[in-house]
């Protein structure tokens, strides 16, 4: 029987591409030591650490080399995720960010069509900076997700540009990034994209750090927008609304590679485990096979099917995934007794990631998914 490692290997010719053996060897030398602080509210992820992956080109591992890119296929990034996150999920939870304004500076914009958004001035303008990581953005965007009455408004300004009020509760890496992606909606029914200087302005103030039980040190916080003045040269997108949040749907029904990351490294501890423990490598083996057989499944998904076909069936098996892997890091806290629930120990923090994994991008059709995958376990 294969173990569970040898399960969740890629591919000969994933595993050897360049940005997935400096992913190990970062994540191994630089990132994992530091995953316990950057955890930790009082010290958080070391600003050096994004830095260093974009330095190595693994935050525009698919932009194309003629962009500053690695240019490498799908699965390759996928394999570059999930090695992060099962390293250090405060840290991929920081650089996770930088995909959407990277992704919004590029045309066409991935999954609307051509006639629902116009670029922005700043999308010329930062492209460069974004599609190389040398220029690093957060987003505080999760807001107009939310029904009823916008969160944060703008409206149009004379002579130019808009004028946003309201509050963003979600901002992640505030300190640590450059730019970030601020979304309002108008009165006509559109999204506005502004991409600012991450930085106190005129009519923008940071709150502090959230309280969060799990990746404490992403320098997450709330945005209040007083009037706040975005410049025409500052606007990254403009978007019809419903476009947007339709094509949102297509994307929050995948499962995310990270969840997987965190998944497959929660099985594999618990197979060293079992390696010592001949109960616990029942449960690693038959978790391991279950959670390789999902795997599979929703690399499939991702990569092989077109967006916006089988939904139903990436829906079920985002819910299925998140459940295993919150069964799959509880499993490794009972096979390692009363020692997993010391904040020296990686296998509280591991539980409390999984415990993300099922909010973090959670749309109403995903919640459903996750309950009634809890309701057959």
């Amino acid at each position: 029987m294969p173990t569970v490692e040898e399960l969740f290997a890629p591919p000969t010719e994933v595993a050897a591409h360049p940005a997935v053996v400096e992913t190990i060897r970062l994540c191994d030398e630089v990132i994992g030591p530091h995953a316990p602080a950057a955890d930790d509210p009082a010290r958080g992820v070391d600003p050096a650490h994004p830095r260093a992956l974009a330095a190595a080109g693994l935050l525009s591992v698919r932009v194309p080399i003629a962009e500053g890119g690695l240019g490498a296929a799908q699965r390759v990034d996928v394999e570059t995720v999930e090695l992060l996150a099962g390293t250090c999920g405060a840290t991929w939870f920081v650089v996770t960010q930088h995909r959407n304004p990277q992704a919004d500076s590029a045309s066409p914009v991935k999954g609307l069509p051509a006639d629902a958004y116009r670029h922005g001035p700043a999308a010329a303008a930062h492209r460069p900076g974004l599609a190389t990581g040398a220029t690093l953005a957060g987003i505080a965007v999760a807001h107009i997700r939310r029904p009823g009455p916008p969160a944060v408004r703008a409206e149009p300004a004379p002579g130019g540009g808009w004028r946003l009020s309201g509050s963003a509760a979600w901002c992640t890496g505030w300190g640590i990034t450059d730019l970030t992606m601020v979304a309002a909606t108008t009165a006509t029914g559109r999204f506005v994209f502004a991409l600012v200087p991450t930085a106190p302005r005129p009519g923008l103030r940071a709150g502090d750090p959230a309280p969060l039980a799990v990746m404490g040190g992403t320098r997450t916080v709330g945005l209040e927008l007083d009037d706040m003045a975005v410049a025409p040269d500052e606007v990254l997108l403009d978007v019809d609304a419903a476009a947007w949040l339709a094509a949102d749907a297509l994307r929050t029904a995948d499962t995310r590679p990270a969840t997987l990351g965190l998944l497959r490294r929660v099985l594999v501890e618990l197979e060293r485990l079992g390696r010592r423990r001949p109960e616990v490598a029942d449960v690693a083996g038959t978790l391991g096979e279950r959670g390789a057989a999902l795997r599979e499944e929703a690399h499939a998904l991702l990569i092989d099917v077109p967006a916006g076909e089988r939904t139903a069936d990436r829906i079920r098996l985002r819910g299925e995934i998140a459940e295993l892997t919150v069964r799959a890091a509880n499993a490794l806290v009972a096979a390692r007794s009363g020692s997993a629930t010391l904040l020296t120990s990686p296998e509280q923090r591991w539980v409390r990631e999984a415990m993300f994994h099922l909010v973090q991008g959670q749309t109403d059709v995903v919640r459903r998914a996750q309950l009634a995958a809890f309701a057959v376990s």
